[in-house]
């Protein structure tokens, strides 16, 4: 499970849907991590699967929700086994230039 860091304290939550220093009600952002998390896995598995453009659109929404590098590199991945060379090393660049 992510971490959420409450909005209104600040503080690191590991578990909810409560914050665990003030209170605060978290549902919807645990919701929206879960939801995340679910779709980057379906696109795993649809990718081990050979169904690229399904794992892509899983990616997109995963990222609609909450970009990450995670997403990237999964993408530039999925985006090269399905033989796209140039869109997976622009998704590359990006990473890289992101880091330094």
């Amino acid at each position: 499970m992510t971490s959420i860091t409450c909005p209104c304290c600040r503080a690191a939550n590991d578990v909810g849907p409560a914050c665990r220093r003030c209170k605060a009600d978290l549902a919807l952002l645990f919701a929206v991590a879960d939801r995340r998390g679910y779709l980057v896995s379906e696109a795993r598995k649809l990718a081990a699967g050979g169904k690229y453009a399904e794992s892509l659109r899983s990616l997109e929404e995963a990222a609609a929700l909450r970009a990450g590098d995670d997403v990237r590199r999964l993408t530039a991945a999925v985006r090269l086994l399905d033989g796209q060379y140039a869109t997976a090393l622009a998704a590359y660049d990006g990473l890289t230039n992101q880091e330094t």
